[in-house]
């Protein structure tokens, strides 16, 4: 791809230079250059290979059955659309790189207020599930050691890994990616041989597990729907692409090859996942408070692979807890930058907002130790609490796109790189996540979740505002 041409007049300090400046792209130091598209692309199938993957699959499968296959599919669709509205808009504006600075340009200023401190809670609190099934995973080995302890633990690990220089953050995020994307294939592999009977397993197992009554949709369409947001905050975590634009060498090349990856990869990884533990396990025995993973592989003659699987899924789960505090602890900091927070937390040394990661570390820590209070469901509680908010976020990333565009083009910018089929992709993206969030009535156990999101929602614009209207009288 060539390099976006600028018009002329860009070079003048106008409106968009001025407010680049306020999110870090005049004076401030401009971050090391360390990524390339390989580690980007490692970092972004790293943030969103997780628990929601490897444990939050139970669940979703017994809502869907067999159907969850369909499920993953839309729920990657929404997802690629939703990326590449977010690497469109990072490619083309670089230096901002946070979409709270395109939604500050496109939308106006309460609406990057908003949106990033909902992505700022709502991140804490995916994180805090993350660490919480991490610490259910450790249990099987350490089975007297309540879940809060082991928790907390990854949690204090995962925030000492983000004071990592950029260079040394995205190595061992390489290097977690590759375990898990490495373990998932084989597991595809292994478990496929079973279901074809190539192999040995104990227990119900087959393809025709897959159109065993009540057929492959046990639940119909509304089991599909209901497990939806299950689905897609699977697939959150997407934020660290745009959030690590500014550490790109060549980002207007780098994002169409990292969206390509990724989605392929992801498409290939949920989908086939999909299969192979609707084919090693009947749908209604599908566990919803151990990975459906290890159970699984607990039908084979030998013990060592369930071991070992656990293992990988546990870094897996480190993995998208390191890249999604990666982007939380930026996000903080656009937030101080455009003094929507103390300006203090905007404080960078070597690429890395250390302020910033400190006091996300500790808030996520502590929400960590809920699970002294609710040892059994906290991590549902976390995981239907923020994949609502996830949700409004995502919404927020392609309505900005929609509108930022026009702006860019009338500056006097090229895209090199763009959503294709726009406005109606984009619109359809917007129209899809809106019908996820309204089939909560179809799971029960979501409306509360629901409600608190649009609570936290209602709050935020209230609390900007008093703020906007108390710096109006002000003046």
């Amino acid at each position: 791809m060539k390099t976006i041409k600028r018009h002329p007049s860009a070079n003048k300090p106008t409106e968009t230079r001025l407010v680049a400046r306020q999110y870090g792209a005049g004076p401030r130091a401009k971050p090391p250059k360390h990524l390339t598209a390989g580690t980007l692309s490692l970092m972004t199938v790293g943030g969103i290979m997780g628990s929601g993957l490897f444990l939050a699959s139970g669940p979703a499968i017994r809502l869907a059955g067999p159907a969850i296959l369909v499920a993953y599919l839309i729920g990657v669709t929404i997802m690629a659309l939703e990326v590449t509205a977010l690497a469109e808009m990072a490619a083309a504006d670089h230096e901002r790189g946070s979409f709270l600075a395109f939604a500050h340009h496109a939308l106006g200023e309460g609406y990057a207020f908003v949106g990033g401190w909902i992505f700022w809670f709502s991140s804490i609190l995916n994180l805090a599930a993350e660490a919480t099934a991490g610490a259910l995973f450790t249990r099987v080995w350490f089975p007297g050691i309540p879940v809060f302890i082991f928790a907390m633990a990854y949690a204090a690990i995962i925030t000492g890994i983000n004071f990592l220089t950029v260079k040394g953050f995205s190595r061992v995020e390489s290097i977690m990616s590759y375990v898990k994307i490495g373990a998932t294939a084989l597991f595809i592999i292994v478990a496929f041989l079973a279901i074809f009977h190539l192999i040995p397993a104990a227990g119900p197992h087959g393809p025709q597990l897959w159109w065993r009554r009540p057929g492959f949709f046990p639940h119909g369409w509304s089991g599909v729907a209901a497990s939806m947001v299950l689905v897609l905050f699977s697939m959150s975590g997407t934020g660290v692409l745009g959030l690590a634009a500014p550490n790109l060498k060549h980002p207007e090349h780098v994002m169409g090859h990292t969206i390509r990856t990724t989605v392929i990869t992801i498409y290939l990884l949920y989908g086939l996942s999909a299969l192979a533990l609707t084919g090693m396990t009947w749908w209604a025995h599908m566990p919803t408070t151990k990975s459906p993973f290890t159970v699984a592989l607990g039908h084979l003659p030998w013990g060592w692979p369930m071991e070992v699987f656990n293992v990988i899924i546990l870094v897996a789960v480190l993995s998208a807890m390191n890249a999604g505090l990666f982007a939380t602890n930026r996000v903080l900091a656009t937030l101080g930058r455009i003094h929507a927070a103390p300006t203090g937390v905007a404080r960078e040394s070597s690429g890395i907002p250390r302020r910033a990661n400190l006091i996300s570390g500790i808030l996520l820590i502590l929400f960590s130790g809920l699970a002294y209070f609710l040892p059994r469901t906290a991590y549902t509680y976390l995981v239907t609490a923020t994949g609502f908010q996830a949700l409004f976020i995502w919404i927020l990333i392609v309505v900005t796109e929609i509108y930022y565009r026009p702006k860019l083009l009338a500056q006097g910018h090229r895209l090199e790189f763009r959503m294709p089929g726009y406005p109606w992709t984009s619109w359809l993206a917007v129209l899809l996540m809106v019908g996820v969030i309204a089939t909560a009535p179809l799971a029960p156990h979501e409306l509360i979740p629901l409600g608190l999101g649009l609570f936290v929602v209602l709050l935020l614009v209230g609390i900007y505002w008093v703020r906007a209207r108390n710096r109006a009288e002000s003046h």
